[in-house]
């Protein structure tokens, strides 16, 4: 099991310090986030954090920026905008050497009968652009809304297959959705996506909200999908925002103590 974490979901930009903490946990790789690249390039510089690798051994991916950005956007000149973002991200994703980078699949904002269907023509322009990348990208479940356009397991599937990308499970989004809809959606996506599934946000919540608390704090139990964790090849990423280095370090006991069991 290949173990990181994100800096900025725990509240933290040096990069200096979050390289150190993954490396004093034991972890293989952190998150960057291309958002804050965009604010201050200087704190995830490509150069240092290619110097930051070397020296501690730890790897990296990358959260594709999402602030003020939308893929799905029926306004030319913002889709082309989210676009160029994406592309910009992916370019650094590749100079910092990143296994894998996490793309948010895009929103539709207007109550509107023809909205719908216009916003997937626009995300699937969108992707189509980034085609050439998709080895990298992971599309990430969201649901988290009736905003979010791609509404379920079988939908991502379908935009995963078309555009040649992989996936990024996010517990905490797949636990709001299917607590809202009353069905088990963790469940659903492992089984529809399958072997796309190359990445994974894990924390937890209370089924209402994306509060990233430590993965054995909150209504997931975890220990369901034991016998996934136990034998998934793929990278996961501990997103958690409360209690620090604690948090984390829980989660990270947390996550390993289920995948022993389900052995």
């Amino acid at each position: 099991m290949r173990f990181g974490f994100s800096p900025m979901t725990a509240r933290m930009i040096d990069s200096d310090g979050a390289f150190k903490m993954a490396s004093e946990l034991g972890l293989d790789f952190i998150e960057l986030d291309f958002d804050l690249h965009e604010v201050l390039p200087h704190v995830q510089d490509p150069k240092k954090i290619r110097e930051l690798c070397a020296a501690t051994g730890v790897a990296t991916t990358l959260h594709l920026s999402f602030v003020d950005l939308n893929l799905a956007s029926l306004m030319p000149i913002a889709r082309r905008s989210a676009v160029e973002r994406t592309l910009n991200g992916l370019e650094y994703a590749a100079a910092v050497g990143s296994t894998s980078a996490v793309l948010h699949s895009g929103r539709n904002y207007l109550d509107h009968p023809q909205a719908r269907a216009l916003a997937s023509e626009a995300l699937h322009a969108s992707l189509e652009e980034l085609r050439g990348a998709g080895h990298l990208v992971v599309l990430e479940n969201l649901a988290l809304d009736e905003r979010d356009l791609i509404r379920g397991a079988d939908e991502l599937r379908a935009l995963t297959d078309r555009f040649g990308m992989r996936n990024c499970l996010d517990f905490g989004h797949a636990h709001i959705q299917g607590t809202r809809e009353g069905f088990d959606a963790i469940g659903a996506y492992l089984s529809s996506l399958g072997e796309r599934i190359t990445h994974l946000h894990v924390h937890n919540n209370q089924g209402l909200e994306d509060e990233h608390r430590p993965s054995d704090q909150g209504s997931i139990d975890y220990a369901r999908y034991g016998a996934f964790l136990r034998d998934f090849e793929g990278t996961i990423c501990l997103e958690i925002g409360a209690f620090g280095v604690e948090g984390i370090a829980r989660s990270l006991a947390h996550m390993r103590q289920v995948a022993e069991e389900a052995s």
